[in-house]
Formats: C-alpha cells, structure tokens, sequence
C-alpha cells in the first residue's frame, strides 16, 4: 500500500514539476524576483527527467537518464557563470525605465527616482543617487529654458547613470555657460545612434529642443556598433535600420515574435551571458558601418531638419576591438569628420594617466570629476571651432 502511495506520489510529481517551470518561465514578475531563476528551472527540468527515469524501464529508462546527464550539466555551467559574474545588486525606483514606443525604452514618468549599487560580495555601496526625471520625461538639467538649447543626444555617460542631477556632463556643460544659455539631456542608459536618428526622424522631442537649437552633441565609441547591429543583449525594443545602398533604412524594433522570446529567454541565463553573449556580440566589418552611417545619418538630418551642427566627443577603444573589421579609432574619427561632424577626442588621456578617478569604481561609468572635466573640454572646443554657438559668461 505505502508502495503504491510512493509511486502516486512520484507520477504527481511530474505535472507538478512542469507547472513551476511553466510559471517560472512565463510569469515575469516572478522572474524578477528570482536573480538565478534561470538555475531553478534548471534544476527543475534535472528532477523532473529524474522522476521520469525512475518511472522507466529498458531503452526508454536510458534515454532519460543521458537526457538527465546534460541537465545537470546545465546547471553546474550555470552555477559557474554565476559565480563568474561580478556580484552586485541593482535597484532602482519602479518606473523609471519601460518600455517606449519608436525608441524602445525610456523613463515611464515624471519624478524623482532613487538608484543604489551595491557590491553584494562585500556590502559596500557603489553608487547611492537620485535622478530626477522632468515634466518632458528628460533627465532634468537646472538653467535657462529656452527655444535656442544645446541639446546632448546619447546614452548612459550622457544621462549620468552612477550620478546626482548636479554632476550630469549636460549639468556640468550648463554650469560653465552664462544665465542665458540652454542646456537639455535626451541621453538614457542603453541608447545608440539608433535612438538619435529616430528621435530626430519621429520629431519626438521637437516642442522641447524648439525652434532655434543651437548645436546638438552625441558622445560615441566604437561599441555602440554591438547596439545598432541589434547585437547588444538589451536592444530588443531599440529601433533596427538597414544599410539600403547610401543610406540606412529604418525597418521597426530590433526583435519581435519568437526571436524576441528567444533573446530574452537566452538574456536571463548567466551562462549565455558570460560565455556565449561575448561571442555572438562580437563586431564585424558590416556591424561598424552600419554603425558609422546610422550615426551619420544623423548628423545629416540635424543639418538639413534642424539646421545645427552635431559635435561628437568620441571615446576611443582599443584598436584590438576591431580585430577582423577593418576599422580603425581614426578611421572612425575621419568618416565622421567627412561626413559633416565636429568631432573631438574625449578620451582625457592625461588625466587617466595621472590616476585621476575617471569611472565610478565597480561600475565604469564616468565620475562627476570625469564629467567636469569634459564640460570644460567641450566648452573650450566649441569657442575654438563653433564661435557664437554658446552664450558664455
């Protein structure tokens, strides 16, 4: 009898099993909640193939037996690439990041939002700092409103992911500059060239750039080409475009349907993102000259749409990044120069050369010092090669 209930038992557990993976996989907020998720289902899926097994015989019973071997194994690799990664803890306020039609993602509302980053292995705080989103879903930059801005263009260096509203490149740029002079930031954490291009192409921010902008300034470097090449594991939702003969062609998100599905059931498992995202987001020569002539594309249409020069910081990588490409840092440089832009290194070689603290420490994004630093670079370039663009003090 006790035989029998054990057996009942064992054949309950199989739906049972396959419920909680089902949830776990398709449930989100749980998949929130759970960090190593993707290792419970897992192991999950391990004992259910060992239930299964027990209840076989012969062939059938061996077959599963493999199959359970290559879930285990599963989890060990996946037990591992947790461990491999750096372990730290993210939170920031709910909202502040959802999804946004045309560019893919962006705040969902007005206010303040607060973001730590803490180092779990140790305890210590990386970052503690509030962002403070405006009524124009833009991160807020203190100074004069008016229809003739300076407007930065750009991702998490230029929004200021790791820093108060104070210590932002755009804030730091506008505290150098006289009472008179706007300053607005369209930058947020994950963007390329694509969101540029498609907020000039939709005219997404035209009622807050106005009707006279005075010079728009994107800061790049080469690995926005993992972004724009739809490669980058968060660019699911970005705007893809096509090289279509001289030009770029818009063509919808990035990823829909199963390979949407596919991306992030893949984007949630450490092993993917430790042993396999680095090979498959690899650059390749088309990958960069999309890259080059999304970017271009939108230094063409600030021309002919909005009438103002783009000025492009660009951040230069190792040359070894563009191993099999074909491209260089200054052959970068030189399209974009050929191509109509300003452009300037913004590198601060020297500074880092003299242990200056450039990037936040277990983070990598720029120190307000980096962002002083900067400001001050792009003012002196701009009243060097751009005069009567600022109103300075």
């Amino acid at each position: 009898m006790a035989r029998q209930i054990s057996l009942k038992l064992r054949i309950l557990a199989i739906p049972v099993l396959i419920v909680l993976i089902a949830l776990i996989e398709a449930y989100v907020p749980i998949r929130h909640l759970l960090s190593n998720f993707r290792l419970i289902t897992f192991i999950l899926v391990f004992l259910l193939i060992c239930d299964a097994a027990s209840l076989r015989r012969g062939a059938s019973r061996d077959f599963l037996i493999v199959l359970a071997s290559i879930a285990f194994g599963l989890c060990v690799v996946e037990a591992v690439a947790i461990r491999s990664e750096p372990q730290q803890s993210l939170v920031t306020t709910e909202g502040w990041s959802v999804y946004r039609p045309e560019i893919g993602w962006g705040p969902g509302h007005a206010g303040r939002f607060h973001s730590e980053k803490t180092d779990t292995s140790t305890g210590a705080t990386i970052f503690n700092v509030d962002y403070t989103i405006n009524a124009n879903l833009l991160r807020d930059v203190r100074g004069a409103k008016s229809d003739s801005p300076v407007v930065f263009f750009g991702d998490s260096f230029t929004f200021g992911t790791g820093v108060n509203d104070s210590d932002t490149l755009p804030q730091q740029f506008a505290d150098l500059l006289g009472p008179d002079q706007s300053v607005l930031n369209l930058g947020f954490n994950g963007y390329s060239p694509q969101q540029f291009l498609r907020e000039e192409e939709t005219g997404l921010f035209d009622q807050v750039i106005g009707a006279h902008p005075k010079l728009f300034v994107f800061m790049t470097a080469a690995w926005h080409a993992e972004r724009t090449s739809c490669n980058a594991s968060w660019t699911a939702n970005a705007p893809r475009y096509d090289l279509a003969g001289s030009a770029v062609a818009y063509r919808g998100p990035c990823l829909s349907g199963a390979r949407l599905w596919l991306r992030e059931w893949l984007g949630n498992s450490a092993a993917y993102r430790v042993f396999a995202s680095p090979i498959f987001s690899r650059v390749k020569h088309d990958d960069i000259e999309l890259y080059i002539r999304v970017l271009l594309e939108a230094v063409r249409l600030a021309n002919v749409k909005y009438g103002v020069p783009t000025l492009i910081p660009y951040l230069p990588v190792s040359e070894s990044y563009f191993a099999g490409t074909g491209f260089t840092n200054q052959a970068l440089i030189d399209r974009f120069r050929a191509g109509g832009a300003y452009v300037l290194d913004a590198a601060l070689t020297d500074e880092a050369t003299r242990g200056l603290p450039l990037n936040i420490q277990g983070d990598g994004h720029p120190t307000p010092l980096a962002n002083r630093l900067r400001a001050a670079l792009l003012k002196s370039y701009i009243d060097e090669n751009l005069p009567g663009v600022l109103v300075s003090r």
